[in-house]
């Protein structure tokens, strides 16, 4: 099966946001692709989440993602984000009653963490 790197990522993190630690093995087994690949991503994705790993003996290594974070699934793209805040901007044009704090928190709620930073660098 023709797996997509996004679809890949995706995945792991769905099969991470469960609090639970996970083995590479049972990774792979569970989206269906190589040990190996579960690693790059694992590595990839430990950069943008707080992804955590350990080493072991035999099956007592593993992976998880810290227990704090909360993965939702849904983020925005930055395109998304600068639609929405062309929007607040015209509702704010028309004194619109706006909680610019409530807005923010809404918008990282809904961001990935690369795109956050970007988006608010603007």
């Amino acid at each position: 099966m023709e797996l997509k790197k996004s679809s890949i990522t995706a995945d792991i993190l769905n099969l991470l946001s469960d609090n639970k630690v996970h083995t590479l093995q049972e990774i792979a087994d569970e989206i269906e692709i190589s040990k190996m690949t579960v690693r790059r991503h694992i590595q990839s994705l430990s950069y943008r989440y707080p992804i955590q790993t350990f080493c072991g003996g035999i099956n007592r290594g593993g992976v998880y993602l810290d227990k704090d974070y909360i993965y939702q699934g849904k983020t925005l793209s930055i395109d998304e984000l600068q639609i929405i805040n062309n929007a607040l901007s015209l509702l704010q044009k028309q004194n619109a009653n706006v909680d610019q704090k409530l807005l923010h928190s809404l918008l990282n709620k809904f961001s990935l963490p690369s795109n956050k930073e970007s988006f608010y660098e603007q």
